[in-house]
């Protein structure tokens, strides 16, 4: 792992929250409201019309698995995992985000 993706890891580990997955285990993040260019770079129109809102973001270390599909657990309220993407610095995965919504 790069210098880089290792600072990134260490402020998610440091400034993140645990969100419950799949009812089964925690994964680390920094959780955010999803911005409208994060989500129109992600989805198309036709999409985002389906989703429910407030759509969710989170930023977690590359190895953590989370998968499209899985449901999320945060603050009582369940969600589905709508998008997960993986971030690359210097061609090496440094962060994923995913996205999520009810």
């Amino acid at each position: 792992m790069s210098v880089r993706a290792e600072r990134l890891r260490s402020l998610v580990k440091r400034h993140g929250e645990d969100v419950v997955v799949n009812g089964t285990r925690t994964v680390r993040m920094v959780v955010f409201v999803a911005t409208g260019g994060l989500l129109r770079s992600l989805f198309t129109d036709n999409d985002l019309l389906a989703f429910n809102r407030p759509m969710w973001a989170g930023v977690m270390a590359a190895d953590e698995t989370l998968q499209e599909g899985d449901q999320l657990s945060r603050d009582g309220v369940s969600y589905t995992v709508r998008r997960v993407v993986t971030l690359k610095v210097a061609n090496a995965p440094a962060l994923r985000v995913a996205v999520w919504s009810q």
